[in-house]
């Protein structure tokens, strides 16, 4: 759409979408744009601990270009690399009172501390991921079943730990897979803050906390001229953009086949500050991101489709449980009668099955951090596509409304890059990634898990909870 330069943009939602859009509108010479959300996001900092509850709240988020033939996510990834380590370069040299609250100069958002893809065999996303990473970084990618890349990877500075974290090749246990050095984390909730940092500093302005919550999109016939927060206000806008998530399908009913809202098991451990061997053993220095089977789960028998991560600065090694993309049907489609899956952020348990499939992992490669407690359990709500790709697009039969969604569980890397190809959606450029993003028929068939709706086995209320009391099942030795 055709839009000045002063044109009132109202974006609802804070998170990755939201804030990426918000700076790269910011970037292109947008002056009038505001950002909604219900959680007060400059109070909390993005930290789950302190009550923030979106996604983008979190300790830390995967960043690998790790695609199979997905070549423009992997393009789009490897330029998220170069922002991030921008990003890293600008806090560095930031003077520390000029800084939001939870970073210093020494704090790096993005670490290179390498990703190892493992399974019980050399898995065909990673044959295809290994087919079409660029030629020239190919030294970079060291499978772990090769001797001599092995050793390649002792000659290059790498520690043995991160080629075998779990000691499998020395128990002789089934695995394969790659550690690939080009990958690593990002510090989640400090990344956010920081965005809303940089967006401030370009002028957008932002509304946060409950009052500002979303009630409802002013409609005026098929145009969308605004909309009215839970403090009753109503706010004008030449153009909305709903970026909220997991309660993106609620808002948006056109957006209801097309998304679904599903969330992932996370359990969270802080490392005793005075056990320096397991500091020493789980720092990014010695020990890589990980997963397991990522494509490998059945379930309730097997082990798969989990993964961790390094401990952050304070200490917290983190955990997930992506093999049952668990829903919640407790809510129903004003148009369509429909039952929607709704993020449920109250509960501080995860389903037994989560914590069965990564306490067995640790019972056979961490068994360590089976002595700690669990600082926390949590569902983390996603909003998965059809496809797992993003839905960016105009809301088809409506004007003046854009929809940023689907992050399908890999948006995050993306931040610093992300809010351009959306703006490129808003100004209607025709690109391979606005064709990527935009409105599609659904299929036919299996639709990464939405076809089985409310009688599928994932919804929350088939499951039994469990937390820290079946994790541990023992006293502390500690």
């Amino acid at each position: 759409m055709n839009l000045n330069a002063d044109a009132k943009i109202i974006i609802v939602g804070a998170g990755v979408f939201g804030l990426s859009t918000a700076l790269h509108l910011a970037k292109r010479g947008y002056t009038n744009i505001h950002v909604f959300d219900k959680q007060p996001y400059d109070k909390n900092g993005y930290a789950y601990l302190q009550g923030a509850e979106a996604a983008s709240a979190d300790e830390n988020k995967i960043l690998r270009a790790s695609y199979a033939d997905r070549l423009l996510y992997q393009e789009l990834a490897f330029r998220a690399m170069g922002e991030w380590e921008e990003w890293n370069r600008l806090i560095a040299s930031s003077p520390p009172d000029s800084l939001p609250g939870n970073l210093t100069p020494d704090v790096k958002l993005w670490n290179k501390c390498g990703y190892l893809r493992l399974s019980d065999r050399f898995e065909e996303s990673e044959k295809l991921t290994q087919k079409n990473f660029p030629s020239e970084i190919r030294h970079t990618q060291y499978r772990v079943t090769d001797p001599q890349t092995r050793a390649d990877a002792v000659k290059d500075g790498i520690p043995r730990s991160k080629i075998d974290p779990f000691g499998r090749l020395e128990r002789s246990l089934p695995t394969d897979g790659v550690l690939d050095m080009t990958a690593g984390f990002v510090l989640a909730s400090k990344s956010c803050n920081f965005a809303l940092h940089l967006c401030r500093q370009a002028g957008v302005e932002f509304h946060l906390g409950p009052v500002y919550a979303l009630q409802a999109l002013n409609k005026y016939g098929k145009t969308v001229t605004g909309i009215k927060t839970a403090g009753g206000t109503e706010h004008h806008a030449d153009l909305v953009i709903v970026a909220c998530g997991g309660w993106t399908p609620s808002i948006i009913p056109e957006t209801e086949r097309l998304l679904e809202t599903t969330s992932g098991s996370v359990l969270s451990i802080r490392l005793p500050k005075h056990r320096k061997d397991l500091w020493q053993k789980y720092s990014p220095e010695k020990f890589p991101v990980w997963d397991w089977k990522s494509s490998g789960y059945i379930p309730f028998q097997n082990v798969g489709v989990i993964y961790g991560l390094p401990r952050t600065p304070d200490g917290v090694v983190k955990m997930a449980f992506r093999g049952a993309k668990w829903t919640n049907y407790s809510k129903q489609s004003h148009e369509s009668g429909r039952p929607l899956s709704y993020p449920v952020t109250h509960l501080k348990k995860v389903p037994a099955e989560a914590v069965r499939v990564l306490h067995q992992f640790c019972e056979e490669n961490m068994p360590d951090l089976l002595e700690l407690d669990l600082e926390y359990e949590r569902l983390c709500w996603y909003t998965d596509s059809v496809d797992n790709s993003f839905l960016i697009d105009f809301v088809p039969d409506t004007e003046n409304l854009v929809v940023a969604s689907g992050g399908s569980g890999h948006g995050f890397k993306f931040l610093p890059v992300l809010g351009e190809r959306i703006v490129d959606v808003i100004e209607g450029k025709d690109t391979e990634y606005t064709r990527l993003f935009k409105w599609r028929d659904v299929p036919t068939g299996k639709r990464n898990g939405l076809e089985e709706g409310p009688h599928g086995w994932r919804t929350l209320d088939k499951q039994k909870l469990a937390g820290n009391k079946q994790w541990r099942g023992h006293e502390s030795r500690l």
